[in-house]
């Protein structure tokens, strides 16, 4: 008995020592791990979000890149950092909420091995044909593929990717007979639409705005209820009926599970300033995102819809990993 009140004394005493402990926090550099190689989108806002909390906390933000098996081993490590608040883990939709529905035996756990802290931002993905493709509004493009059925291709940059997800969502929701053809990568896709050899793609729009303005790709439609800034004449998925399109690339910020509840709140509310200023804005929407904000209720929410979203679409769909 008397050991069980000492143990309570001592969980109080720790839990009331926790402010002041978030108070003294950084005292020491921070890392920031990054599942991918440099020179991505992730590895871009990984470095324009670190240097601007660095500067905040008065303490080094140091990115490291442990990149392989799409992100997996990267985000390993990050499960398996100390949960000091000073290891934080970029969040991407493979490793974070589409993976566990792809691989039976994943070496963390996305749902318990983490806590969210909070969301950064969101590369829109749009829907795009090759310039010879007779189609120039969504409606057309479908009724293209009802008259070709089984003939039309579509680009898949990458299986599993959040653009394969939205591509099967539209064929699916649309009872569309059209073919999915895997590339290794978002480039390789791109160039075989330009080329010709495929029909249309669902990717990010920064990188289809680029090509469309050039005249080299014709754009139909930006996924999600709103357009986008890049493209402003191009209707959302919302707008042309097709309200179940949805889904985006995204980064947010994630800590090991363990790690004490005022240190996750002091830097849920030092990234929040982050994000919040107008040169971290420009410099996110210079690598075609926009900017998310909201409270760590709201990732967590946000990351519970994704896999609900992602998990039965990848098992109906038999979607199976490269």
């Amino acid at each position: 008995m008397k050991r069980r009140h000492l143990f309570a004394a001592a969980m109080m005493a720790a839990s009331l020592l926790l402010p002041a402990f978030a108070q003294d926090y950084p005292s020491k550099p921070l890392k920031l791990l990054v599942p991918f190689p440099p020179g991505a989108g992730t590895d871009a806002t990984a470095r324009i979000v670190g240097q601007k909390l660095s500067e905040q906390l008065g303490q080094p933000v140091v990115v490291e890149n442990i990149s392989g098996a799409n992100g997996l081993i990267g985000t390993r490590a990050m499960a398996r950092a100390a949960p000091d608040g000073y290891t934080l883990g970029i969040a991407a939709p493979g490793p974070i909420a589409i993976a566990q529905f792809l691989f039976p035996n994943m070496p963390y756990d996305p749902e318990a091995d983490f806590t969210p802290v909070i969301k950064i931002n969101e590369a829109r993905i749009g829907l795009a044909v090759g310039p010879t493709v007779p189609a120039r509004t969504v409606d057309e493009l479908i009724a293209l593929i009802r008259r070709n059925a089984g003939q039309i291709n579509a680009a898949n940059p990458t299986v599993g990717s959040v653009m394969h997800l939205v591509a099967e969502t539209f064929k699916e929701q649309g009872k569309l007979d059209f073919k999915l053809i895997p590339y290794k990568g978002g480039a390789q896709a791109t160039n075989e639409v330009l080329g010709g050899q495929v029909e249309m793609i669902f990717n990010g729009v920064s990188t289809l705005a680029s090509f469309a303005k050039a005249g080299r790709l014709r754009m139909l439609m930006v996924v999600g209820d709103t357009r986008s800034t890049l493209v402003p004449d191009v209707p959302s998925s919302r707008e042309l009926g097709l309200g179940y399109l949805s889904g985006a690339q995204w980064h947010g910020i994630v800590v090991p599970r363990a790690t004490p509840p005022a240190i996750v709140a002091r830097l849920h509310a030092e990234l929040a300033k982050v994000l919040a200023n107008p040169e971290v804005k420009e410099k996110l929407a210079g690598i075609g995102t926009e900017v998310s904000t909201g409270s760590q209720e709201d990732f967590a929410r946000f990351l519970q819809s994704e896999r609900s979203r992602w998990g039965p679409l990848i098992k109906n769909a038999n979607i199976q990993p490269d």
